[in-house]
């Protein structure tokens, strides 16, 4: 798939605004630059060129042992046109395509970086951007046939320049990836960035509604129960926690949000489970597979995945129901199968069971909670 593909990460700017040279800043256990040439090798793409110019020599010290090429910009004070110039003069003879990605675009997803490789596949004479929610966003991917116009580009702006003034086929790819929206400038971007962490595994509510809506497409009703989902496990999941419990909020409410992801397959637990560990929601995916059919006892804690089941049987379609009415009306429909009967009652034991630990937990009941 990668097709001779590669990635200039443009590092050789002075990080003015920020105060502190950008791409060594920490990240956790890596750093800024080393997270953006990770995202690429994990896509598969072995040709990666950081292009270095203000404090080179820090970079080509932390860069050395990754089997990435450096590249210095003599003109880096001109601005970052002038190291994609650089970058672009590198470029390996056989390239067929390149990303150009400024490295204070730090958080961009793995998923975001194979879709567009996919879509180059199919449209490799096209510059492929990424796009969330209407807004254009880091890194396009460039035929590389465009390399030598854009490298004698004399105009302003830029890449953002060429492309105004050129008639460049284009194709715009939805994500749903905010990160392809948001750079590092400020030592407060950086801090809030630092402070998150954590939780980069998990999408955003913004995220999911555009995992939802746009990038899979399903039909409204079905987004409008997950979101009536979120909200009842939100409140149970709140009350929990407040008489002790210990479960991530977070997790909760992304799984409720994108719990029937996979509705319009076959075995739809398991097909929207299968999705979400392609896009690297190995977390999220482990819930989901299990919202319609869960193993739990009486005795066993509580946990997030418990949660989200009794939330997806309290509603039918984005409307509250009870689980007795549920039953019946499941019972109605498809209790003539004596197999479907018994799987139908034993989900419904399941929710109980987890109906009754909230209560027994929160001392409070279910209704009133949800009240």
């Amino acid at each position: 798939m990668t097709e001779h593909l590669s990635a200039i990460i443009l590092a050789a700017g002075f990080s003015g605004r920020m105060g502190r040279f950008k791409p060594l800043l920490p990240l956790g256990p890596t750093t800024i630059v080393e997270r953006v040439v990770m995202l690429y090798r994990s896509a598969g793409i072995e040709d990666i060129c950081v292009v270095t110019g203000h404090k080179a020599e820090a970079l080509d010290t932390v860069l050395q042992s990754l089997g990435v090429r450096c590249i210095v910009n003599p003109a880096y004070a001109k601005g970052m046109f002038s190291s994609l110039r650089t970058g672009l003069s590198a470029l390996p003879n056989d390239c067929r395509g390149f990303f150009v990605h400024p490295v204070d675009i730090a958080f961009v997803r793995r998923s975001t970086i194979i879709a567009l490789m996919t879509s180059f596949h199919d449209h490799g004479q096209s510059v492929i951007h990424p796009a969330f929610d209407g807004l254009r966003g880091h890194p396009p991917l460039v035929p590389a046939a465009l390399a030598p116009a854009i490298f004698q580009w004399p105009g302003p702006d830029g890449l953002r320049g060429f492309w105004a003034g050129h008639k460049v086929s284009s194709i715009e790819i939805l994500v749903a990836d905010q990160s392809i929206l948001v750079d590092l400038d400020t030592e407060e971007e950086y801090q809030k960035t630092v402070s998150n962490l954590a939780q980069k595994d998990l999408p955003s509510p913004e995220e999911c509604r555009a995992l939802m809506t746009q990038v899979v497409g399903v039909p409204e009703p079905v987004w409008f129960h997950c979101q009536a989902t979120a909200n009842v496990a939100d409140a149970l999941a709140a009350a929990v926690n407040k008489a002790g419990g210990s479960l991530e909020l977070n997790l909760i409410r992304c799984a409720a949000l994108v719990h029937d992801i996979g509705k319009m397959e076959k075995h739809h637990a398991q097909a929207g489970a299968n999705l979400l560990e392609q896009l690297d929601y190995p977390r999220i995916a482990a819930v989901v597979r299990v919202h319609m059919d869960i193993e739990t006892t009486p005795e066993a804690p509580l946990d997030e995945a418990q949660i989200v089941y009794l939330a997806d049987k309290l509603l039918e379609g984005s409307h509250p129901a009870g689980l007795d009415e549920r039953l019946a009306r499941k019972l109605a429909k498809y209790g003539t199968d004596e197999a479907a009967r018994q799987a139908i009652q034993r989900r419904f034991q399941m929710a109980r069971w987890i109906y009754e630990k909230v209560e027994r937990m929160t001392g409070r009941k279910v209704q009133t909670i949800l009240s």
